[in-house]
């Protein structure tokens, strides 16, 4: 969608980007009903763990998905999301890989990418719940800033962020410093970092982790969609006097465009 002043009328949907005052923009997500978006999704998880040693990655899982956007307000953005095809390889003793194709879900977010709420299709298995609905909310940390900004500017934002480290996800609150690295041809690539340090239950024990969690995204305020969102995470965990580390990578690519 091409960009539109915000001295047009009340009507238009959330728009793609704000008049620019002195230099600065604001940044949201306009995208049309009915947009249709292609992305690969990678994630890769190393963990070195003395006590259980795995060859190679504990985890990884490839994916393929399209996004529908279903509607598009000011306050926010409805759109469907489908695992077309999917491949998980999982060495971790007592987790067993799960074919996620052909599961579906529901993703409400805001005009600033901030996830409100996921809901998996009916027909989703138990399993592939467990495992697709972290694609969606996992990585609920891509937000755009709230106010108006150039390049080179820079803001923080305290952000909730599930930890899934040997168990269920515990929330995390991490606070991230976000750079606006560029803007142009309708495009902002925006880079983020910020310290990541809790205390969470494992099955009863205590453990501390701590680390960084950063990444970037690109996000087409034209279209109103991300191009590419990555993320880096790097821990360690101390628990029953062991040190663990781990680092967790994830990749979300648009390949294609269909509308």
């Amino acid at each position: 969608m091409k960009p539109v002043l915000r001295a047009v009328g009340a009507a238009t949907i959330a728009l793609a980007f704000a008049l620019p005052v002195s230099g600065q923009t604001l940044l949201r997500l306009a995208p049309p009903e009915g947009q249709i978006s292609r992305y690969t999704f990678s994630m890769e998880l190393n963990v070195e763990n003395p006590m259980a040693p795995t060859p190679g990655p504990a985890m990884t899982l490839g994916a393929r998905l399209t996004h529908t956007v279903l509607s598009a307000t000011e306050e926010g953005i409805r759109a469907s999301a489908v695992i077309d095809s999917s491949a998980m390889t999982v060495t971790m003793p007592g987790i067993n890989s799960t074919d996620l194709s052909g599961s579906a879900f529901t993703i409400e977010v805001d005009p600033r990418g901030r996830v409100q709420n996921v809901v998996a299709d009916e027909a989703v298995t138990p399993d592939a719940r467990e495992f697709g609905q972290p694609l969606f909310d996992g990585t609920d940390f891509f937000w755009l800033p709230e106010a108006e900004v150039a390049a080179g500017d820079s803001w923080t934002e305290t952000v909730p962020v599930p930890m899934a480290v040997g168990g269920p996800a515990q929330v995390t609150d991490v606070e991230f410093t976000y750079t606006l690295s560029s803007l142009q041809d309708g495009q902002a690539t925006i880079a983020f970092s910020g310290p990541v340090e809790s205390t969470i239950d494992m099955g009863g024990m205590p453990a501390s982790i701590s680390g960084e969690l950063s990444g970037s995204m690109v996000v087409d305020l034209d279209e109103g969609r991300y191009i590419l969102q990555e993320s880096l995470t790097k821990l360690e965990m101390a628990v029953g006097g062991m040190a663990i580390p781990m680092e967790t990578t994830t990749t979300l690519e648009l390949v294609t465009d269909s509308g």
